[in-house]
């Protein structure tokens, strides 16, 4: 078991290359989870910015 890890002298090579892609691929896949937040906050703010510059009565600013 111990041999089939070690993969001759290349097993350092090879399952640091393992753990390099692990980590990309959960990186790619969790960063828009993380990002969602400060987007969806930038879009409310450019969505009152434009209620607020049409001049639409104060009442439909409850619909947010």
């Amino acid at each position: 078991m111990l041999e089939m890890l070690q993969m001759g002298k290349y097993g350092a090579y090879v399952w640091s290359s393992y753990g390099l892609a692990f980590f990309v691929m959960g990186y790619v896949a969790f960063k828009p989870l993380m990002d969602k937040k400060v987007i969806f906050k930038e879009l409310m703010m450019k969505y009152r910015r434009e209620i607020k510059s049409s001049g639409t009565p104060s009442s439909d600013k409850s619909e947010l």
